[in-house]
This record gives structure tokens, C-alpha cells and sequence, in this order.
């Protein structure tokens, strides 16, 4: 009786939080939670196609030894259903409180200050199996509880801390603003709706999807402290924004002093000073993935649209060619790292202001390029072949070459300004 009493003593202050006019609440402490199919306390009502196990009937299922029971062997607790779903299932450890719809009670999460492992208490079932007594199971077999309908069943005892393989992690709740709607996980994942979340604070209704907090936050926060989305630093954003909202955007990695890894400074195209006064979308991520698994991608901007990386551009496209068509000048320059411009078709043509595929003859649609080092061994070996020329005369044979072979050689010596130095073709 000593031990229980100890334990009833180490939640005797966790009963006193839950108490209304004096009376406690019906509260109890989870001892083990159904999360997959594996589970053996789900029941098999049948293995037939027509009869399969209710796997979702029971997942989110908790077992739950009351407050007032510290007798009760584990195998001989009740499984309960959760009476908001939405509100997320509990750990091993955490105090819920008991509310009967009905004639059936259900098990309702109870607010607390650490979102992360909200009331729960570490190695709780470890402390509570310590100080029960000891029983035989009723049965072997599943049976069904009177007050749920779930099984009880014997199950293996855990001796970890909250579960598992849940761990506690530094999380931290989000500032609120007057009016906000927010869904927070344990994990630090959220969904703000807000209006007022803005310097102004004017109407601007915003919606800010966050997957993780930042490492800094969670580091140098203390425990209770409270924290704001980083749109730079957290896991991945979304953000719908609008009005007097500013996205305080920088591209790249942000480090704890506010500086970002991002090298590449934008020379045509030209970035907003500051990301407001519109409704505005900001998707960040140090990956993002787009997929159009059955038909069209499509990109519509009325505006100008940029690509700005420090890494390579490249499109790899399938069978279909590309087609591009612009209604202005098009530039294209590799000229601030002196690098190469290089364009291959293989045994392919390149076609400049022309279409005719060069089967139309006569059509003057289709000029072929002249190659440069060939044009120019033509021209030196004609020149050579003129200067070298005989002709027969009533005397004989005449001199070789013309009388003006000077002019001629000068000629010869500028058939290399013919080649580009910078254009080459094959």
C-alpha cells in the first residue's frame, strides 16, 4: 500500500488542476494508444472480405486508467474513443479528461502550456505497473468492454519514456493577434489565420501554413517562451498574404544573424523593394517539388517573370521539341563569365530566318552558312591558281601570272579576316 500511495501522491497535484465547485473532474492517465493496424487489441471480427477487421473504427483508441484506480491491472482497462478527433490523439503519460455523451464516456485532451508533450508525464507506465497489483488476465481471447466497445486485451509493457518512440521536443506556442483562428500540432506545425498579424495592424486577412519551427527558435527559446513564424528560417512556408502584410522574403539559407547564402544578383531582371500591398502567395522550402502527373502545366503571368539561381539552369524535355515565341528583342548573353554559347543538333539543321526545309528549290528561302576556313583555302588556292596561270600565244607560251600579281598577294594575305574569331561553326 506504501507505493500506492506514492503514486497517488505524485498525481494528487494533477487531480487538484481538474475540479469544479470542489469535485474532481473524471480524469485518467493514458497508458496505451491503438495507432496502426498491428495493434493486437483491435478485433478480429472476421477475415472474410464481407467481414474484415474494423481497422479505422479503432485507431485513436487510448486505455486509460482513471485517477481514482491505481489497483486495476492494466489487462482489465477500458479503451475509449476520442470525443474531438480533430484535436489530435494524446501520448503515453498525458492526463485526458473523461466525458460522458449518452451513456458513453469519451476522452477529451485537456489544455496545457507545453504543446509539445502537454501534461504528460515521463515513464508513467512503468511507475503505475510498480504499484498495482498484480492479476490474470480474463481471458486470452479479445473481448469487448461494456463501455466503449473496444477490446481489452493483454498487451506487451512499455518502458519507455512516452511511447515508443515519441521523444520530447523544445516547441513553442504562437504569438496570437486580436481575432486569430490558429491549428497548432505538437510538432510545431500550424496554420494561422489571421488579419491583424501585420506592422499596421489593418485588415489584411492572411494564412500562413508552417510545417516546422526553425532550429533557432527551438534552441534559444526558453520552454515557455513564445515565437512567431520566420518566413525565411522556419521548415517549409506557405503563405497567403494581402494588403499591409510585408513578406520579408530573402532567397537562400538565412543564418541566426539575418544573412542569406544566396550569391546571384538579379542584372535584368527587376525584384519589388518590398513584398506588399497585393494579395501575394510565397511558397519556401529548401526543396520544391511540382508535379502535373496527367496533362498541362501552365504558367500565366501578367507581369514580367524572372528565374534567379546560383546553380545551373536546364530543361530536359521529351519528344515534342520546344516552341518559343516573344513579341519583342531577344537577348542572350554569357558574357559576364566569358563563357560559351554552344548550340548542337547533331546531324540536324540550324535554320536562321527561314523555315524551308531546303526541299523547295528555287524558292531563295534557304541560303547554307559558309564555313569560314573553307571558304578561305578556296580563296587562297584560286588566287594561288591565278597567279599561276599560263596562256598560248602565236609565240609560245606567256609569262606566269598576271602583271598585277602584287595586288593580287595583298589580297591573299587578308583571306583570315574572313574567319570569326568568336563564331564557329561545324
Amino acid at each position: 500500500m506504501a507505493g500506492r500511495k506514492s503514486i497517488s501522491q505524485q498525481y494528487q497535484s494533477v487531480s487538484n488542476n481538474f475540479s469544479v465547485g470542489g469535485k474532481s473532474v473524471n480524469v485518467g492517465i493514458v497508458e496505451h494508444i491503438i495507432l496502426n493496424e498491428t495493434d493486437e487489441n483491435i478485433v478480429e471480427l472476421s477475415n472474410s472480405e464481407e467481414n474484415p477487421k474494423l481497422i479505422d473504427s479503432y485507431l485513436g483508441h487510448v486505455k486509460i486508467r482513471k485517477l481514482t484506480d491505481f489497483v486495476s491491472n492494466k489487462n482489465n482497462l477500458n479503451f475509449y474513443s476520442p470525443l474531438i478527433p480533430d484535436e489530435g490523439i494524446p501520448i503515453i503519460g498525458e492526463t485526458v479528461q473523461l466525458v460522458n455523451v449518452g451513456g458513453t464516456d469519451y476522452y477529451k485532451r485537456i489544455p496545457s502550456t507545453n504543446i509539445n508533450i502537454g501534461n504528460a508525464k515521463k515513464n508513467v507506465e512503468q511507475k503505475l505497473s510498480e504499484t498495482t497489483e498484480e492479476s490474470q488476465p480474463s481471458s486470452d481471447s479479445y473481448s469487448e468492454t461494456s463501455q466503449t466497445g473496444t477490446s481489452t486485451s493483454n498487451t506487451k509493457e512499455r518502458d519507455s519514456e512516452l511511447g515508443e518512440y515519441f521523444k520530447s521536443e523544445r516547441i513553442h506556442k504562437l504569438r496570437l493577434y486580436e481575432g486569430d483562428k490558429i491549428l497548432e500540432s505538437r510538432f510545431g506545425q500550424s496554420i494561422r489565420f489571421s488579419a491583424y498579424n501585420n506592422s499596421e495592424q489593418s485588415f489584411s486577412p492572411t494564412i500562413i501554413i508552417r510545417n516546422r519551427e526553425n532550429d533557432e527558435g527551438r534552441n534559444k527559446l526558453e520552454a515557455n517562451n513564445i515565437t512567431e513564424e520566420d518566413l525565411n528560417k522556419d521548415g517549409s512556408i506557405i503563405a497567403l498574404t494581402s494588403q499591409d502584410y510585408k513578406i520579408p522574403f530573402q532567397p537562400g539559407l538565412v543564418d541566426d544573424g539575418g544573412s542569406s547564402n544566396f550569391e546571384t544578383t538579379p542584372i535584368k531582371f527587376e525584384i519589388p523593394e518590398e513584398y506588399v500591398g497585393q494579395d501575394q502567395v510565397l511558397i519556401n522550402s529548401e526543396r520544391i517539388i511540382i508535379s502535373s502527373k496527367a496533362a498541362e502545366m501552365m504558367f500565366f503571368s501578367k507581369g514580367d517573370y524572372g528565374f534567379i539561381s546560383d546553380g545551373k539552369f536546364t530543361i530536359d524535355n521529351g519528344n515534342k521539341g520546344a516552341e518559343l515565341d516573344f513579341g519583342d528583342d531577344v537577348i542572350i548573353t554569357s558574357n559576364r563569365n566569358n563563357s560559351n554559347f554552344i548550340v548542337t543538333t547533331g546531324t540536324g539543321q540550324i535554320r536562321l530566318n527561314t523555315q524551308d526545309n531546303g526541299n523547295s528549290g528555287g524558292t531563295n528561302q534557304r541560303e547554307p552558312l559558309a564555313r569560314g576556313q573553307t571558304l578561305v583555302d578556296i580563296l587562297d588556292a584560286l588566287i594561288l591558281a591565278i597567279l599561276n596561270q599560263l596562256y598560248l600565244t602565236p609565240c609560245g607560251a606567256s609569262e606566269v601570272g598576271p602583271l598585277n600579281q602584287a595586288e593580287f598577294e595583298k589580297i591573299r594575305a587578308k583571306l583570315d579576316q574572313i574567319k570569326s574569331t568568336l563564331n564557329f561553326t561545324e
